[in-house]
Parts: C-alpha cells; sequence; structure tokens
C-alpha cells in the first residue's frame, strides 16, 4: 500500500514537471534510477500524520489478511470432516445393501449347494470319481462366482484405492502367526486369515468367509490388542485399513 502511495506521487511529480517549463531551454534529463531514489528517499519527509495514517491501513490489512486465512482454513476443515463422514455413511450403506442381497439369496443358493453336494456323494459312492470330482470342481466355482467370494490373498495391499469403502467376501483359513496391526479395523497389509481369528470369525486352521470392507486413506490409530491367542500391534498415522464382518 504504501509503494502504491509513492507512485501515485511520483506520477504527480513527473506531471508536473513536464507542464512546467525550465528557465533557459529544456528540463535537466534523470533516469528511472534517480527518480525512485528520490521518491524513496523522500519517505523520511513524510509529516507524522501521514505516516500514522500509513501505519494504519497496513496494520488494517495485515489483520484481515490474517482473518481471512484463518477462516479458510476452518472452511476447508469442516468441509473435509463433512466428506469423511458422508463417505462413512455411505460405505454402512453399501454394506447393508450388500448384506441384505446375499440373505436373499441365500436360500436359493444354498439349495443349489445342497443339491450339488448331494449329487456329488452319489457318484462317489458309485465309485465314479472323475464325475464326482467334476462337480466339486464346479460347486467351487459356482460359490466364487454366485456369492462373489474371493480366495485368500493372504494380505490385502494389492488392493488400489479405487476400491475404497467397496465390500468384498473373502474365504480364509485361520492362522495366527501373521502380521497385525490394529483391532478391527485393520491395516491394509495385516494378514487376513491372522485378523479373522483376532476377530472372532474363523478358528485357527479352519476355513471361513469373511466380509471385508476397504476404508480409505486418512489418520487412525489402530490400537494394539491381544484376542484369541493373537497380539496385534498398535500403528497411529494416514493409512488405507479394512474391517472384517461375518458373511451372513
Amino acid at each position: 500500500m504504501f509503494e502504491t502511495l509513492i507512485g501515485l506521487l511520483g506520477e504527480a511529480a513527473r506531471n508536473l514537471g513536464e507542464s512546467r517549463p525550465y528557465p533557459g531551454g529544456s528540463a535537466p534529463v534523470t533516469t528511472d534510477t534517480d527518480r525512485e531514489a528520490s521518491l524513496y528517499a523522500s519517505d523520511d519527509d513524510l509529516p507524522p500524520e501521514a505516516r500514522a495514517l500509513i501505519a494504519e491501513a497496513e496494520t488494517a490489512a495485515r489483520t484481515v489478511r490474517e482473518t481471512l486465512v484463518t477462516r479458510g482454513d476452518r472452511v476447508r476443515a469442516a468441509a473435509e470432516d463433512e466428506a469423511r463422514a458422508i463417505r462413512r455413511r455411505a460405505e454402512d450403506e453399501v454394506r447393508d445393501l450388500e448384506i441384505a442381497a446375499t440373505r436373499e439369496l441365500a436360500p436359493t443358493l444354498h439349495g443349489l449347494f445342497d443339491g450339488l453336494r448331494a449329487v456329488q456323494e452319489s457318484y462317489t459312492r458309485l465309485g465314479k470319481l472323475d464325475e464326482a470330482l467334476a462337480v466339486r470342481a464346479n460347486l467351487r466355482h459356482l460359490r466364487a462366482d454366485l456369492l462373489g467370494i474371493r480366495p485368500d490373498p493372504g494380505h490385502l495391499s494389492d488392493l488400489s484405492s479405487d476400491v475404497d469403502g467397496r465390500t468384498f467376501l473373502y474365504e480364509v483359513v485361520g492362522r495366527t502367526d501373521g502380521a497385525l496391526w490394529g483391532g478391527n479395523p485393520y491395516t491394509l497389509d495385516s494378514h487376513l486369515g491372522t485378523a479373522a481369528v483376532h476377530a472372532g470369525l474363523v478358528k485357527p486352521g479352519l476355513r471361513s468367509v469373511v466380509r471385508v470392507t476397504v476404508l480409505p486413506s486418512e489418520f487412525r490409530e489402530y490400537a494394539g490388542t491381544e484376542s484369541r491367542a493373537v497380539v496385534s500391534s498398535a500403528y497411529n498415522g494416514n493409512s488405507r485399513g479394512y474391517r472384517l464382518d461375518a458373511a451372513e
């Protein structure tokens, strides 16, 4: 602001010099450097009243800028909190929809699977092992295709951020020796079979289908806990994660 005032004074001085004739002919030649030096040097000649006005304006401008920055930061933080809350609500609603769809399909699928198992056992008793194995293989594929059950990946670190918020079904084998961080939710690189044991969804050495909800990256406190003879480590920081539920 002070530089603007100086600039206006300089323009006025130049206009005044151009309109007033010099005795004996043309005005003396001055460079821009000389002119700026003389203008800034004139700052020492400002009366106290002018200095006070300029200081008051600069203080007011600084106060407005600082208030703007503070309010802007608050607005951004509130928007981020609201976005996280909306995302969590959406994740919960999608998970509820998927659970409802699974329940709706359950009677039909159980009937299909029970019928195929009966066919498999029948052919096994007749000694037709090739046919029995073919039925068994197709039964596994149908469970994966119709229910969307994925094989145990060990951990979920390879999942891209495009699937954040989505829910998947995994068939896992319970273990107690995998690396684990958190206590449901778990970090994305936590061993899935070990997390399932820790969460009480499967016993060590047994198979079970679990529901996994992938959580987007944000600051979380993953508490280290001991549960069902499995000890998890603590981790606090920005990290993607997952939540485990029973596959109803």
